[in-house]
C-alpha cells in the first residue's frame, strides 16, 4: 500500500499542467517534499539553507543588494552641490585697504531626459542582478544533484559488492565441502577464493571512492543533511517515473522560466539605456550657481547668478561608439544563450526519458541474471554444473546488479535535473531572501 500510494504521488506530480508552477518558490511545498523521498534527495528546508548559506550565493545577494543601492545613487543623480568660498585683500596705492569675500553654490544639473534614463538603469540593474542571483542558486542546486547522486551511485555499488562478497563466500564454502567429500579437485575451493578475494577487492575500491566523494560533498556543501535518504528511493520504479507530458512540453516550461535567459535579456536591456545614456552624454550637462560677494569693505554688494556650459569633444563620441557596440555584444550573447538553453533542455528531457527507459530494462536484466546465478550455484553444489560455468553466471549477475543500479541513479538523477530546471523542485527565492 505504502509503494501504491508513492507510485500514485509521484503520477500527480509529473501530470501538473505548466500553469501550475509555483510563483513564490521560498517555502517548501508538500509536492516538494513527496518528491524527495521519490527521488531518494535529501531534506528540502535544511537543504535549501545549505544552498543559501553558500559563497557563490551569499556573494550574488551582495550584488543585489549592491544594484539596489546604485539604483538609488541614479536617482539622486551623480552631480552634488559644490559651496565655494573667496576671500580677497584688496590694497589700493595710496589709498585705504579693503577686505573682501565672496560665497557661491552651484550644482549640476541633468537635462535631456538623462534622470528618466537613470532611473530606468537602476530598475534595470536590480532586475539583472535578481536574475543572476536567481541563475547563481540555479547552478548551486545543479552543482548539488551531481555531487549527491555521484555519492549515491558509489554506495549502491558498495552495497552491490557487499552483497556479492557474501555470495562469493557462500560459493567459497560449497567449494570447500565439495573437494572435502572428494567430489571436486582442490583447484574449484583455489578458485572460488580467488574469486571471493577479487569481489572483496572491487568492494574495497568502491568503498575508497564512496570516501572521497561523501568528503567532497561534505566540504562543498557543509551542513547538509546526510542522513539515510536511499531506502525511500529504493521503493521507486521505473513506472513511477514516467513522465505524463510530452518532451515539447517539458522542454517549453524550462524555456517559459530560464533565469539564463532573463540575465541575458536584462543585460541586453542595462546595455541599451547605457547606451541611450552615452548618447544623452553628448550634450554635456551645465552647471549653475548662485553668488553673493562683498567688495570694497561693504561698500559694495553684490549678488548674482551663473551658467557653465561644458564644450563637448570626440571623447563622449566614442564613448558612445563603445555602448553601441557592448550593446551589439550583448544581443549576440543573448541569441547564443536561448539556443544553449533551449538544446540543454530538450538534452535533459531526452535523457530523462531514456534513462527511464533504460532502468527499467536493466531492472529485468538484473532479475534475470540473479536467477541465473541462484541456479547455477544450486547446480554447482549438486554437480551439475562446474565451478568456471558458475562463477560465470555469479560474474554477470554482478555486472548486471551494477549496471541496473548505475541506471537507477541515473534515472532519478534525470528527473530530479528535469525538475530543478523546470522550477518544480529547488526553485530559487525570487527577491532573494
Amino acid at each position: 500500500m505504502k509503494q501504491r500510494a508513492l507510485m500514485l504521488l509521484c503520477l500527480a506530480a509529473l501530470s501538473w499542467p505548466a500553469a501550475a508552477a509555483p510563483q513564490d518558490t521560498g517555502a517548501v511545498t508538500t509536492d516538494e517534499a513527496q518528491w524527495t523521498q521519490a527521488l531518494g534527495l535529501p531534506p528540502l528546508a535544511p537543504t535549501r539553507q545549505v544552498v543559501t548559506a553558500l559563497p557563490q550565493v551569499q556573494a550574488a545577494r551582495a550584488g543585489m543588494d549592491g544594484a539596489l543601492a546604485r539604483e538609488q545613487g541614479l536617482q539622486a543623480g551623480v552631480h552634488e552641490w559644490t559651496l565655494r568660498l573667496a576671500g580677497n585683500q584688496r590694497s589700493e596705492t595710496g589709498g585705504t585697504n579693503y577686505v573682501e569675500s565672496e560665497v557661491a553654490l552651484e550644482r549640476s544639473i541633468r537635462w535631456g531626459g538623462k534622470a528618466r534614463t537613470d532611473r530606468a538603469l537602476g530598475e534595470a540593474g536590480v532586475s539583472a542582478a535578481r536574475s543572476g542571483y536567481a541563475d547563481t542558486w540555479h547552478e548551486a542546486v545543479r552543482s548539488l544533484l551531481q555531487g549527491w547522486y555521484d555519492w549515491q551511485r558509489a554506495r549502491s555499488a558498495a552495497r552491490v559488492q557487499a552483497q556479492q562478497s557474501a555470495l562469493a563466500q557462500e560459493q567459497l564454502d560449497i567449494a570447500a565441502r565439495r573437494v572435502r567429500a572428494g567430489d571436486v579437485p582442490r583447484i574449484d575451493e583455489l578458485m572460488a577464493q580467488a574469486e571471493r578475494d577479487r569481489m572483496q577487492a572491487q568492494q574495497q575500491q568502491t568503498l575508497g571512492q564512496e570516501a572521497v566523494l561523501l568528503a567532497e560533498l561534505q566540504k562543498r556543501f557543509p551542513g547538509l543533511d546526510l542522513g539515510e535518504q536511499v531506502s525511500a528511493a529504493t521503493a521507486t520504479t521505473p513506472q513511477m517515473l514516467q513522465l505524463a507530458d510530452e518532451a515539447p512540453q517539458w522542454v517549453q516550461r524550462i524555456l517559459d522560466d530560464n533565469h539564463e535567459i532573463e540575465l541575458a535579456e536584462a543585460e541586453v536591456g542595462l546595455a541599451r539605456l547605457k547606451s541611450e545614456r552615452a548618447g544623452q552624454d553628448r550634450s554635456a550637462d551645465p552647471l549653475l550657481g548662485v553668488r553673493a560677494a562683498r567688495e570694497r569693505g561693504g561698500a559694495e554688494n553684490i549678488v548674482g547668478a551663473y551658467v557653465s556650459i561644458p564644450l563637448t569633444g570626440s571623447f563622449r563620441a566614442s564613448e558612445q561608439r563603445v555602448a553601441l557596440a557592448e550593446l551589439a555584444a550583448a544581443e549576440q550573447r543573448l541569441l547564443q544563450t536561448r539556443q544553449r538553453v533551449e538544446a540543454a533542455a530538450q538534452g535533459v528531457v531526452l535523457r530523462a526519458t531514456h534513462a527511464l527507459a533504460t532502468w527499467q530494462r536493466l531492472a529485468a536484466v538484473e532479475q534475470a541474471m540473479a536467477r541465473v546465478a541462484q541456479m547455477g550455484m544450486k547446480a554447482y553444489s549438486l554437480g551439475e554444473m562446474t565451478l568456471t560455468e558458475a562463477l560465470q553466471s555469479r560474474r554477470g549477475a554482478l555486472e548486471a546488479a551494477l549496471a541496473a543500479e548505475a541506471a537507477r541513479w541515473d534515472a532519478l538523477e534525470t528527473v530530479a535535473r528535469l525538475l530543478v530546471d523546470a522550477h518544480r523542485l529547488w526553485a530559487a527565492e525570487e527577491a532573494g531572501h
